[in-house]
């Protein structure tokens, strides 16, 4: 049974127990030596106009004699998941991948391709003539219709790469989403040597969708473009940027299934073996470890790193594909340094997070900024540092909202909630009120502007 937002827990709790909102009041004041709370605070707690701060969770869960997690959980923006059974069938198209990058079986007919871009279709793609045999102009300036479609799809895609480097999900999915369905659109429309031409832009657009739409912490629209970019990466026979599609969506599942993200990183490393570049290979066995970490697996996640840093060894971003351009040595080093603080090895991540290059990304990313200063801090929250975490934490909240990246500003929460314990530093009780009162203004947090 899923655990109710934190409003109604806080209340079903109070009631349980027999306090009025008065009572659980005073009992908070008491307990935190303060006469700041009042019943009407209590009242808009549990109507979600407003989120108690880390520090007030850990007083909730010390006078309600709740677990903190449970207070944490509830705090946590609203997610809309994944469901089970969109996890399941990207596991069951996976496997289908895997067989076909590696024996060549049949990709997906076309019924099934047409049912997993429906979610992207506008609803006028039907009913239109094959468009294969149209050709415009003469002698050698013979265009066909789609060369010039799939032209306007890789500046589509250009674009939303350099938005991608600007903004984060929150102002860029519905963008990305808007663009891979009119890609989709035309797709359907196509036939014979047009559709074939326009299949690898589609698919990269399937897969910025899902990218985007992640990190807007929407969940569900991320798994059906990702669904919908293995299919066409199957037909386009493009084994390599199928096994990116699958990285992504490793990463989409990697805190919320673990195990699942685990299996999918896995699948798309073993089916880009023999075709992926090193880039490629290194980002899948970070996929891979970072998701045995969090599942608990610290030697298929060790394996995983030292996979990564023999493959990282031979990256020559010049070589790699066009849809890995963001991807360098300053980059694997950081993935790696975020894989050894889930494995609560702060000592030897340290450096790696504290590259120059993190702190100020040449592309001059905020999310960049705000997703590995929140894991820097982490690992300075790791070996005591705690008042130099929160100020590293505080950089990483602002640039997270910055951003517009639900992603990055989830990692912020994360660190206040591991701070909440910590409540009689000040440094401490700041930060967790400037996470609170910033994260509240982008989408999907739990509650609206006005956070204490």
């Amino acid at each position: 049974m899923s655990r109710p937002p934190l409003g109604r827990l806080i209340a079903e709790t109070r009631r349980r127990r027999g306090y009025s909102q008065t009572r659980l009041a005073a009992l908070l004041c008491a307990a935190a030596e303060v006469t700041t709370v009042t019943r009407h605070e209590v009242s808009r707690w549990e109507r979600g106009d407003r989120l108690p701060g880390a520090q007030w969770l850990a007083w909730l869960a010390l006078v309600l004699d709740l677990p903190p997690a449970w207070l944490a959980a509830a705090a946590r923006p609203v997610d809309r998941s994944a469901p089970t059974d969109g996890v399941t069938r990207l596991h069951r198209l996976a496997e289908q991948w895997l067989r076909h990058a590696v024996h060549g079986d049949a990709a997906p007919g076309e019924s099934w391709r047409l049912a997993d871009l429906g979610a992207a279709r506008s609803p006028a793609g039907s009913g239109h003539a094959a468009a294969g045999s149209v050709h415009t102009g003469w002698g050698r300036f013979l265009v066909r219709p789609g060369d010039r479609e799939a032209a306007q799809l890789d500046r589509h895609i250009a674009e939303l790469r350099r938005m991608d480097d600007l903004v984060g999900g929150a102002d860029l999915a519905p963008v990305a989403h808007r663009c891979w369905s009119q890609a989709a659109d035309r797709l359907h429309r196509a036939r014979g040597a047009d559709r074939r031409r326009l299949l690898r832009p589609t698919t990269e657009l399937a897969q910025l969708a899902g990218w985007t739409a992640a990190d807007a912490g929407d969940r569900a629209t991320a798994l059906r473009a990702y669904r919908a970019g293995l299919v066409l990466a199957m037909e386009a026979d493009d084994t390599a940027l199928g096994g990116h599609v699958l990285g992504g969506a490793s990463h989409l599942l990697c805190e919320a299934d673990p195990r699942a993200a685990w299996r999918l990183a896995r699948i798309a490393a073993a089916g880009t073996r023999r075709v992926g570049s090193p880039g490629l290979r290194a980002l899948l066995a970070h996929r891979a470890a970072l998701a045995a970490a969090r599942a608990g697996d610290g030697r298929a996640a060790a394996d995983g790193l030292l996979v990564a840093r023999r493959l990282g060894d031979r990256v020559r971003p010049e070589h790699e594909p066009s849809w890995l351009y963001w991807l360098d040595q300053t980059e694997l080093a950081a993935m790696t340094g975020r894989c050894l603080v889930v494995l609560d090895r702060p000592v030897r991540a340290l450096p790696l997070l504290e590259q120059p290059g993190l702190r100020r990304p040449r592309r001059g990313q905020p999310r960049t900024r705000a997703v590995y200063a929140g894991w820097l801090a982490r690992a300075l929250l790791g070996v005591g540092e705690v008042e130099q975490a929160c100020a590293v934490g505080a950089d990483a909240a602002v640039e997270a909202v910055r951003a517009g990246s639900v992603r990055a500003a989830e990692q912020t929460r994360e660190l206040s909630v591991r701070l909440a314990a910590r409540t009689q530093t000040r440094a401490v009780r700041d930060l967790s009120e400037l996470i609170t009162q910033l994260t509240s203004y982008l989408p999907g947090s739990s509650t609206r502007p006005g956070v204490n």
